[in-house]
């Protein structure tokens, strides 16, 4: 079977639509930015061309038997790459098939792109395993672009909080102190929202959908309908990068609402779904939506904790949670609870917690069912043990699960047990201040509940908070 190249578009009747010209450089091969960023400018037909660079970051859910990563995989495909968009639009099913081709190089080495003259736009996921690795790298190019006299670059930075580029202004100044000044005069950082599922495709799937096509692609990914990317940047920049031009990409002049709606309203559910799913032994969101139980207590989270009380607040998020909940069912796509919720603990942290916290000091005691999440990812995690391989894998019966997620959290995990007395295993998850940035034990019951919840768990797997 041949694989996706330029050469066969004709004969396969895709339509050409490849940019110009190099004129954007993008750190990284995740599937956020992969199935999110470059799927929504290869739509906007904006003009822009990207140089990807690869960061060596093994973070795609994929560990092929053969050790091609996603650049060789890439390489051999001419920077293409199919994006299959399953699920609903509201009552309306959406079933896309498109050859992703804004990608038009993928250099060797930083060094391979840094003289490039028509580069102007950076792109990198400052969430992503593999951060601290393109952040070295912009440092780098950007020295090399310095020393040939040429232009500072806009970033665009992509990441879950409102304030990432002025910290990826200050990564990249912490790699090289020396391009301090340079960054001041000739760059300019725009934080960028992505909201979408999407997931690089496992081989069964993947080999499935080729047969289906009648070419063989390795980097197929697997997107939901309705995703969006938010970038908070003036007109200057919106005039030079016209990427609202496709569905789903809007700019804003204050990125931090959109933000704190995606982590109450995505992400604290993610978090209700996700551990308290794969204990009750359920390994997809749709799944755990099947689940009458599990979904009557997520709705019950989401209408008593994660909604506002005020009703002219709660009537404006009601959209948001409706594609909420239409996003977690999705039954086109079977998107697996340990790899679409991860990093979990950081989701906790930046979604659940602030809920947690607020809850807590208004009511002196924590809200029921959050606490229950953050007692089950406990339980979850509490299970990791290091593989050899530089992973960290759970076992749930004879089914053994990859964790991912920030190696110093696993490596704690690592030292306790899901069996260990409920309330030192409580004790010992809550009063990290490494993992949670605070000990947890001094919001108010927040302890005596965990460990509660978590004697349940242990008297009973399939555990659910009633009424």
């Amino acid at each position: 079977m041949q694989h996706l190249n330029r050469g066969m578009m004709g004969r396969y009747e895709i339509p050409e639509r490849f940019p110009a010209k190099v004129n954007a450089v993008q750190f990284g091969l995740g599937e956020r930015l992969l199935g999110v960023v470059d799927a929504r400018i290869d739509a906007a037909q904006a003009g822009v061309g990207i140089a990807a660079l690869d960061t060596g970051a093994r973070h795609d859910g994929q560990s092929p038997a053969d050790g091609i990563g996603p650049a060789a995989l890439l390489r051999e495909q001419d920077g293409m790459y199919t994006v299959f968009t399953r699920g609903y639009l509201g009552e309306q099913p959406v079933n896309r098939e498109e050859v992703a081709q804004a990608i038009l190089r993928l250099p060797e080495s930083v060094e391979a792109i840094a003289a490039e003259p028509s580069i102007a736009l950076a792109i990198l996921d400052a969430d992503a395993p593999d951060a601290d690795a393109a952040l070295a790298m912009a440092a780098e190019l950007l020295s090399l672009r310095r020393e040939a006299g040429l232009g500072g670059l806009d970033f665009l930075c992509v990441s879950e909080c409102a304030d990432t580029a002025d910290a990826v202004r200050s990564g990249i100044i912490a790699r090289d102190p020396s391009l301090e000044g340079f960054l001041a005069e000739a760059c300019a950082f725009y934080p960028a929202l992505a909201d979408g599922i999407a997931l690089r495709a496992e081989a069964k799937e993947a080999a499935r959908l080729c047969q289906a096509m009648n070419y063989a692609d390795g980097m197929i990914h697997l997107a939901e309908p309705g995703a969006t990317l938010t970038v908070a940047a003036p007109s200057g920049f919106r005039a030079r990068w016209p990427l609202d031009g496709a569905d789903g990409v809007a700019f804003t002049d204050d990125l931090a609402p959109f933000v704190e709606r995606k982590r109450r309203l995505f992400d604290a559910g993610l978090c209700l779904l996700a551990a308290p799913g794969w204990l009750l032994g359920l390994n997809t969101l749709s799944d755990c939506m099947k689940r009458d139980a599990l979904r009557a207590f997520v709705g019950r989270a989401y209408m008593e904790e994660l909604l506002p009380q005020d009703g002219a607040a709660r009537a404006a998020d009601a959209p948001y949670v409706i594609r909420a909940f239409e996003r977690f069912e999705n039954p086109l796509n079977d998107n697996a609870l340990l790899r679409v919720a991860a990093p979990l603990i950081r989701r906790l942290r930046q979604s659940a917690l602030p809920l947690i916290r607020q809850w807590a000091a208004e009511k002196f005691e924590p809200p029921r069912r959050l606490a229950f999440a953050l007692a089950a990812a406990i339980m979850l995690y509490a299970g990791a043990r290091p593989n050899g391989k530089g992973r960290y894998e759970v076992l749930r019966g004879n089914e053994i699960h990859r964790l991912d997620d920030d190696p110093a959290a696993l490596a704690l995990f690592a030292t306790l047990s899901h069996d260990m007395p409920p309330e030192a295993l409580a004790y010992a998850a809550l009063a990290d201040r490494e993992l949670w940035g605070e000990d947890l034990r001094e919001i108010d019951g927040l302890e005596a509940r965990v460990a509660l919840d978590i004697a349940n768990m242990q008297r009973n797997p399939k555990y659910l908070p009633e009424e």
